[in-house]
């Protein structure tokens, strides 16, 4: 009997919640009338697009809300309203009762302090625990997440994105609590990685008898881990149902279209033409090898640490052509963004040669470099470290245009802008273009960072998980625009993805990298259909599958 039968009544319950924010002319409407329930260790997915209300739901059961929030409802945990008293009486709960991992882990964590000291930081704020019994229990949550306690020495920037995403869970976890709300936990991180998070999540809710609520707007994810599911579409709940109901018999029609933007990996691949052999090339590089330099301590405390040479891209060679999308794919840490800064002459390569159109790039200079940056664009992927928070959408966007002299009025220069955010949904333009990056979704921000990279429209496109942050109906709008883009005015795109499924549907040619090197490379039919590295088969093995559920494991 398993731990949902064992107890079924909720431990949380959202009853009839509103939200509305307090704007400049009127209060926004942004949670409409939400309802939904949790049982101990119950994992359920909220899902739906980004602005519809998901995030700020879960920060009304944290007591997180800005100050000009307005919220009615209730929220019952264990059965007793904890909004009865204002933000007062929920924050009494927080991480006690009921914990959060936000989205970005890496956004989450101190960079100057060990991971040891903020789980500890955590358990001191909120327990009583001290000293001895403070380090017990830190090694405790690292062995829980699967981290070895001896690694808490270390810091953020020391760890992968995967161990930063479980170190942010085992501080979540440090005082015990009933309910995990989860904010977009998987996002941005590669498929092997997002597997092992989800399958300690599944492990989390059966051992602890955790109830988890899971944010996101991955249904593959949805479908592998959760139980039951809700649908969230402009603040409201639209459809709820147990997973497998709601994946074989969606009722609302906006269910029905989340579930058709979703690509299928095998269908993809098998409807994928093979690429064309008259592109001419736009992109070369040739044996390239990039060296970093890594401090290693010799043992001794007084001896200077040794730097030593570690290669993170080795005898890289790929192309793109005119009008083709590669796909590079691969494990965090493998070198796939390394390579991108590469081209883009952000960082120095030891060996090898790069050559955009008919120049050599691997020598020039910054001053050398400038009139081709406007040829070449990059697209970041984290929006919350790429958009400069000082600066309102509209000076983000325009910021290329007066870098390289575009446009000869701010007339033109906005009504240029106002097209690229149309191209890229951010509709109406007046209801972002004076907005700052913190007044903008995760998805809204990623859309920001796209915009300012086409509006010089370059001849090549350096995308580095571009629709990471995307929900799967604003996902497939851009995935189309770069489509759209590559056919119609021959743009090069070289795009960095952890989706396969993505892969599969748009790019020409798949390059599977793996510590470094390309272990793999080819068609795209060929490379999903009848992969020939044993790396590769381990990426299709871990893709989320709805007939393979984790929970089940």
């Amino acid at each position: 009997m398993n731990s949902l039968q064992q107890d079924p009544s909720p431990i949380l319950e959202f009853r009839d919640l509103n939200v509305w924010f307090e704007g400049r002319h009127r209060f926004a409407h942004v949670v409409k009338d939400v309802n939904f329930s949790i049982r101990p260790g119950e994992l359920m997915g909220l899902v739906g697009e980004s602005g519809s209300g998901k995030t700020t739901t879960i920060l009304a059961a944290m007591g997180l809300l800005p100050a000009a929030a307005r919220v009615s409802g209730e929220i019952l945990l264990g059965g007793r309203n904890i909004l009865a008293y204002g933000p007062g009486s929920v924050a009494q709960h927080r991480w006690k009762d009921i914990a959060m991992v936000f989205q970005g882990a890496m956004n989450a964590l101190n960079p100057v302090k060990s991971i040891s000291w903020q789980i500890g930081e955590a358990i001191r704020a909120h327990t009583s625990l001290r000293g001895e019994d403070i380090r017990r229990r830190t090694a405790e949550l690292l062995d829980l997440v699967g981290i070895s306690p001896a690694s808490g020495k270390n810091y953020p920037h020391q760890f992968s994105g995967g161990m930063r995403q479980r170190a942010v869970m085992a501080m979540a976890l440090a005082c015990n609590p009933r309910i995990l709300l989860a904010d977009e936990p998987t996002t941005a991180l590669d498929v092997i990685v997002q597997d092992q998070i989800l399958k300690l999540l599944a492990r989390l809710a059966g051992e602890l008898r955790l109830a988890v609520v899971m944010v996101t707007h991955d249904l593959g994810v949805v479908g592998a881990v959760c139980q039951r599911a809700a649908v969230m579409r402009h603040g409201a709940i639209v459809e709820q149902a147990a997973v497998p109901i709601l994946f074989s018999q969606p009722r609302h029609s906006y269910t029905r279209e989340l579930f058709s933007a979703i690509p299928s990996l095998s269908a993809a691949a098998e409807t994928r033409p093979p690429p064309p052999e008259d592109h001419a090339p736009l992109l070369e590089a040739r044996d390239v090898s990039v060296v970093y330099q890594r401090t290693v301590s010799p043992g001794d405390l007084f001896r200077r640490r040794q730097p030593q040479p570690m290669a993170a891209v080795n005898n890289v060679s790929l192309a793109v052509g005119y009008g083709e999308l590669v796909a590079l794919v691969g494990q965090s840490g493998s070198g796939k963004t390394t390579t991108l800064q590469a081209v883009l002459g952000m960082v120095p390569v030891i060996q090898g040669s790069v050559r955009i159109g008919q120049m050599e790039t691997t020598a020039l200079n910054a001053r050398a470099w400038r009139p081709l940056r406007r040829r070449v664009q990059m697209i970041y992927q984290d929006p919350y470290e790429s958009l400069d928070s000082r600066y309102r959408v509209k000076d983000i966007i325009e910021e290329p245009l007066l870098i390289h002299g575009i446009g000869a009025t701010a007339r033109e220069r906005l009504a240029m802008i106002e097209d690229v955010l149309k191209r890229t949904s951010l509709t109406p333009a007046e209801d972002f273009l004076y907005r700052y990056p913190h007044e903008l979704s995760g998805g809204q921000r990623q859309r920001v960072a796209i915009a300012a990279s086409l509006i010089l429209k370059p001849e090549l496109l350096l995308a580095d998980e571009p629709v990471s942050m995307l929900d799967v109906s604003v996902r497939t709008g851009i995935l189309a625009l770069l489509d759209d883009l590559r056919r119609t005015e021959r743009m090069g795109i070289l795009m960095i993805t952890h989706d396969l499924s993505t892969a599969a549907k748009y790019a020409d040619r798949i390059l599977v990298m793996h510590e470094g090197r390309i272990v793999e490379a080819g068609p795209t039919r060929e490379v999903i259909l009848s992969p020939r590295a044993d790396y590769t088969r381990r990426l299709l093995a871990c893709i989320p599958d709805i007939a393979r559920p984790i929970h089940a494991i």
